[in-house]
């Protein structure tokens, strides 16, 4: 079963890759503004995302999401709202994480649609490194840019029964050197 969601998750992404992949040859959907424009609004709401992320301010995360986001964490349960995420983010926010670093390394905006890729660093005491990893979002021009769909996995070895977890192990800045 899990095989199957796996591929059905991998093949939803591979389709909007393909699709915004085409419309960014072509550029933007007639009638919408600029990708050049896109792209600057989308570059300011990621600012957005990182000040709030290092501010420990759920509302303002949640607030960069769609309503009807969905956040796909690692080795969790689906998230599925932007109440959900606000929640979630609420959660996650606490010591000993004490900041994010995000790395987008491409943007390609489809019209009213766009995805943005790129590495992320979870910061703990002392800017050291609790998790890295990378990370695929899916963004929607909802009255502003937001996130509509969220996934992220960790390039560290999750701890099982037999292993002490990973985290605080490495330095940051993990996520500039990807």
């Amino acid at each position: 079963m899990n095989s199957l969601i796996r591929a059905f998750t991998a093949a939803g992404l591979a389709v909007c890759f393909l699709i915004c992949a085409g419309c960014a040859t072509s550029g933007a959907v007639p009638g919408s503004r600029s990708a050049e424009e896109a792209q600057q609004d989308i570059q300011d709401m990621h600012s957005a995302l990182l000040k709030a992320y290092n501010g420990k301010d759920a509302s303002g995360i949640a607030a960069l999401y769609t309503d009807d986001a969905v956040l796909m964490p690692p080795n969790l349960a689906t998230v599925k709202s932007k109440i959900a995420v606000e929640d979630f983010m609420r959660q996650m926010l606490v010591p000993p994480m004490s900041g994010m670093l995000l790395n987008y390394t491409e943007t390609n905006v489809c019209g009213d649609n766009a995805y943005s890729y790129g590495y992320y660093t979870e910061l703990g005491a002392n800017g050291v490194t609790m998790d890295r990893g990378k990370f695929v979002e899916i963004l929607r021009n909802d009255g502003g840019w937001k996130i509509s769909r969220d996934i992220w996995n960790s390039d560290m070895i999750a701890p099982t029964a037999n292993t002490a977890p990973a985290a605080g192990t490495t330095s940051a800045p993990a996520a500039a050197t990807h």
